[in-house]
């Protein structure tokens, strides 16, 4: 009787070290992580706000710490993801580790990111611009569709 409860003791620590190693999170330095501005934070955040996925899956396989970077106001790849309500962009920062409990300096989670309206782009010719949404009131450029407030944007 003791030899099987000590292999069954055996099997779940065996079990609890390999559950660590499969969801450890990679080693990333401040450059990454510390809440400051940065360029390739900016364009990450681009890259995100453009819902460019590729460009995101892209930049988790050259650096898993991607998916856990920080901006100054403490938000991330997974913050603007739901920010811009990206569902294909979520999903591969949250399998690539990114903290869905993790806080903003504000104290909010991704999930509780307010949305952001559709953004507009200069047009590719020059001429004009671009609106991701042709149907959205533009006068306001924190309405939304929902009457979310984001008073807090102002």
């Amino acid at each position: 009787f003791a030899m099987r409860v000590s292999t069954a003791l055996a099997l779940v620590a065996l079990v609890a070290c390999a559950t660590e190693f499969a969801v450890a999170k990679p080693s990333c330095d401040d450059s990454m992580t510390g809440f400051f501005d940065s360029d390739l934070k900016s364009n990450a955040w681009s890259d995100i706000a453009r819902g460019n996925a590729v460009a995101v899956r892209h930049a988790l396989a050259e650096d898993p710490c991607y998916a856990l970077m920080r901006a100054g106001d403490g938000r991330g790849p997974l913050f603007w993801a739901h920010e811009f309500d990206n569902n294909e962009i979520i999903a591969a920062l949250v399998d690539a580790g990114a903290d869905q409990r993790a806080t903003d300096t504000k104290g909010l989670t991704p999930g509780q990111m307010p949305k952001a309206p559709a953004l507009t782009f200069p047009s590719a010719d020059g001429e004009g611009e671009h609106y991701l949404d042709d149907d959205f009131d533009y006068a306001d450029p924190y309405a939304t569709r929902t009457g979310a407030d984001h008073s807090e944007m102002r």
